[in-house]
């Protein structure tokens, strides 16, 4: 009865030994010597694609062994000479072809006289594991690859590049930066320090000169600023370094990581010293440039006036004609919204429309009463005459077609062309506008003066005919609403 009760409990603890034994996930074995396979969980069938361990056992592994690289007659010679075998990294093929990789772990079993009798062993499917580790090669050959043509790019660029942790050290520095700013010996030598580092070390090389290096403190604070901006920033960075003058342009953006925290600070530079010191020249050209340029104008305007004054000389009754001329024109040009260089050709031509009288005889400009046909004719001739002045003169060569068109009307009957419309310049009827208006109300050698109301109305009578519209209606506006008078 006993015996039957101890059989019985043998039978279960068999049972669930072997339960354990199927569903461990670790393939485990028993072979012979001659290839035959004693015991092997079920594990180890779907490991190699058998749906039973009973179709794994029909085998023979002398004849088809698990792994083509490795054959069984090797395996065999090591773990008779070797005892065991921990960690063989294999190779084994599936029923379907297919391959995966094992982590075999095997020992001898000898019987009492120390012959092999079995082979024990478990096996490890690691061929997720593996391929993951060829995943993750693959990728570290791709970075260092990545890596290798990033620092040969970053060695062979003019700027300089660098980043930076948030306490200032460096995390990378291109040769440019090492060479041109750090004075460092290679481009390893940075990490790990601070800009400090490397301004300190300058300036305890050079104590005779507190200036040798001065950019290590404008480093640090355009970094702050770029860390509590949250996003790119350009700074103009100037100081020296080793005791020579460098302007550079810096631009500098946050250093992120995968979850976007802030951790340090990326930056590039570029040397525009020389930029600078030809900016500097240009400002200094163009303040000399325009200094001469204020003496020309200074030289033109009084050449003006003389000018001016040589016609009222020749001609008392139009003393001051031309310079209330410019006035009235230039008012009337402005008011009509013209540019100031339009405005300021007006004003030069305005100033010497009637220089062209020079060429008048005296006794004909001083004439009383009507003049002759051909003295009349003579007269005529004063705007070509200006012009042609004007244009021997290169600074006033502009104006000069102003000068020639200011006796010409809107229906082709003035003088000296016969030119109408659109044909004669804007800046000439302005003139023309004006230098009725002023003559109609001023004395003149034939005639006393006529006042302003008539001058105004003899020029709206003639507005669209011989007058610009727009022209006489501002001209009549500025006078009537006490905007302008002589």
């Amino acid at each position: 009865m006993a015996n039957l009760s101890r059989n019985k409990n043998d039978e279960r603890l068999a049972g669930f030994l072997q339960r354990i034994f199927d569903r461990i996930p670790v393939g485990l074995y028993r072979t012979t010597p001659e290839g035959r396979i004693i015991h092997a969980n079920l594990a180890l069938a779907r490991m190699l694609g058998y749906e039973s361990v009973e179709d794994l056992k029909s085998r023979d592994l002398e004849i088809e062994g698990y792994e083509p690289s490795y054959p069984r007659k090797a395996f065999k010679e090591r773990i008779e000479r070797e005892g065991a075998i921990h960690g063989l990294d294999a190779r084994w093929c599936r029923t379907d072809g297919t391959f995966i990789d094992v982590m075999e772990y095997a020992e001898a079993v000898r019987d009492g006289s120390g012959k092999v009798i079995f082979y024990d062993g478990a096996v490890e499917d690691v061929t997720e594991f593996k391929n993951a580790e060829k995943t993750i090669m693959e990728r570290e050959r791709e970075y260092r690859s990545l890596s290798g043509m990033f620092r040969l790019l970053a060695d062979n660029m003019q700027d300089m590049l660098w980043a930076k942790d948030l306490q200032g050290r460096y995390l990378f520095a291109n040769r440019a930066f090492c060479e041109r700013l750090l004075n460092a010996s290679d481009t390893s030598e940075p990490i790990g320090k601070t800009d400090m580092y490397f301004a300190e070390r300058e300036r305890r090389a050079h104590p005779e000169d507190p200036e040798w290096h001065t950019f290590g403190e404008i480093c640090v604070g355009s970094d702050a600023e770029t860390i509590r901006v949250k996003g790119p920033c350009q700074f103009e960075e100037f100081g020296n370094v080793q005791g020579q003058s460098l302007f550079l342009d810096v631009r500098k953006a946050p250093l992120v990581d995968e979850g976007g925290d802030i951790i340090g600070v990326v930056g590039s530079a570029r040397v525009v010293t020389r930029e600078k010191e030809l900016e500097s020249e240009q400002r200094r050209s163009q303040k000399e440039l325009e200094e001469a340029c204020q003496r020309l104008r200074s030289t033109q305007e009084s050449t003006l006036r003389v000018m001016a004054k040589l016609v009222e000389t020749r001609d008392p009754y139009t003393s001051g004609h031309q310079g209330r001329v410019a006035l009235l024109a230039v008012a009337i040009a402005r008011e009509m919204g013209l540019d100031e260089e339009t405005m300021e050709g007006l004003r030069v031509a305005s100033l010497v429309h009637d220089i062209g009288k020079l060429r008048v005889p005296i006794e004909t400009l001083s004439k009383p009463g009507y003049l002759a046909t051909m003295e009349m004719e003579l007269i005529k001739e004063h705007s070509r005459a200006g012009a042609e002045i004007i244009s021997e003169i290169r600074f006033f060569r502009p104006i000069d077609e102003i000068i020639l068109q200011h006796h010409e009307r809107l229906d082709g009957s003035g003088y000296p062309r016969g030119l109408s419309g659109e044909q004669i310049l804007i800046e000439a009827r302005i003139l023309a506008v004006a230098d009725v208006v002023e003559a109609m109300s001023a004395d003149r050698p034939y005639r006393p003066a006529l006042g302003m109301d008539v001058a105004l109305e003899e020029i709206r009578s003639c507005s669209g005919r011989l007058f610009d519209p727009e022209v006489v209606r501002v001209c009549c506006q500025l006078f009537e609403s006490g905007r302008f008078g002589f």
